[in-house]
């Protein structure tokens, strides 16, 4: 379960801007020329590349990829996840039609060699300096290296489509969220092909009705994946690498990410990550897109890993605001929880909530009426404090 590290365009951004300008014009005349060599050098693609209509979808997608690249000169780093999935594509697509692997692969180092060729010459023409040279060409180096890997992806998870692979690589994801005995894994691991990393972080999906099919692309073809299946599921060892593109899930698709845990601990993992697939779709967990990491909602998912006993918690702890109005409550609520956080000062409280110190003694002062000694007992601030944060997350806090 390895995963092809994604270039993060950090070389291309420290680029100027002016090696962009200077080679974006001459951009048709460089697709043209990779076109043109690979024909010449690769037997395999001379029929379809020397002439015709393939010759020229070839020459618009090597258009379209140099200009994508030369887009991230100068530009902030950026997970290039759809860059990805485009060389994936050429890696599925030369399987189907009939290309051995190391053609395809071929095909990427000469459109790579040709293309810095020309972004060379043109940099000179533009009086550039060698270090703009040298980082084009740090750049153009790292892309053939991850261009070829996700190409050989591509290729391997067509190979596996075709051969079953792919619904062995479905067992071994159920087997390993099902927590089966090693014994039974080790099996389902040895018809994989896979290597069994230390550790994996598990992902729950969840889709609306009517929402459309997961997108082919998303994952990479390492990642054993069962996004239709019940419940929908994948299982990655790099989760910040092999997940960059879950972001991009369609309108209607959540997706969280569980705890990166031993293999071993899959299945909790995985249960962590449907919990928290859950509580986002009630609104209860605030994430800025429709991804959830459940690294980030720790101290949420462990208040509502049971609602029942967190409601009873927060009830049998609170009850002395039980009588106030609703408004009344939530100050000295906001208060207490300031309170048993920080210890601090009326001052100091002041400052955190921007609220005159006056204001925050009258409200401490109510606090030591309805709360008395619990106030200074650590136990008993922690439970409130507990509390407190289990109110503001159950439905209606």
């Amino acid at each position: 379960m390895r995963g092809s590290a994604a270039p993060d365009g950090s070389v291309w951004a420290r680029l100027p801007h002016e090696l962009g300008d200077a080679v974006r014009p001459r951009i048709p005349e460089i697709a043209r020329a990779c076109v043109d060599v690979i024909a010449t050098e690769i037997p395999e693609y001379s029929a379809s590349f020397g002439h015709g209509p393939s010759r020229a979808v070839a020459i618009e997608q090597a258009r379209r990829g140099i200009e994508r690249d030369i887009d991230r000169v100068g530009t902030p780093a950026m997970w290039q996840a759809d860059r990805l999935a485009e060389f994936r594509g050429h890696g599925r697509e030369a399987f189907h039609n009939g290309l051995s692997r190391e053609a395809v692969q071929a095909a990427v180092r000469v459109s790579s060699r040709v293309t810095w060729r020309w972004i060379a010459d043109i940099a000179r023409e533009a009086r550039l300096s060698g270090d703009v040279l040298y980082g084009a060409a740090e750049g153009m180096f790292a892309d053939v290296e991850t261009s070829m890997a996700a190409v050989a992806e591509g290729y391997s998870a067509a190979e596996a489509a075709m051969s079953g692979t792919g619904e062995r690589h479905r067992r071994l994801l159920r087997a390993l969220l099902g927590g089966r005995t090693p014994a039974e894994v080790d099996g389902l691991v040895a018809a994989s092909g896979l290597r069994v990393p230390a550790q994996v972080a598990a992902v729950a999906f969840r889709a609306l009705p009517g929402a459309p099919e997961f997108p082919p692309d998303l994952l990479p073809e390492h990642v054993p994946a069962d996004p239709s299946g019940d419940p929908p599921a994948a299982l990655s060892s790099a989760p910040d690498t092999d997940l960059a593109g879950l972001p991009g899930l369609p309108a209607g698709w959540t997706a969280a990410v569980g705890p990166l845990v031993p293999l071993a601990s899959a299945p909790e993992s995985f249960r962590v990550a449907r919990r928290a697939v859950d509580l986002a779709a009630r609104g209860l967990l605030d994430a800025p897109g429709p991804v959830v990491w459940c690294r980030d909602h720790v101290t949420t998912l462990l208040l509502l890993a049971d609602e029942f006993l967190a409601a009873q918690l927060a009830s049998s702890t609170l009850a002395p605001l039980a009588g106030l109005s609703e408004r009344r409550r939530e100050q000295l609520a906001e208060t207490l929880l300031a309170l048993v956080r920080t210890r601090g000062s009326a001052p100091e409280l002041g400052r955190l909530l921007e609220l005159h110190p006056q204001t925050i003694r009258a409200r401490l002062k109510k606090l030591g009426e309805l709360f008395g000694a619990r106030l200074d007992d650590p136990g008993e601030r922690l439970r409130l404090e507990l509390a407190l944060l289990a109110e503001r997350a159950l439905p209606g806090g």
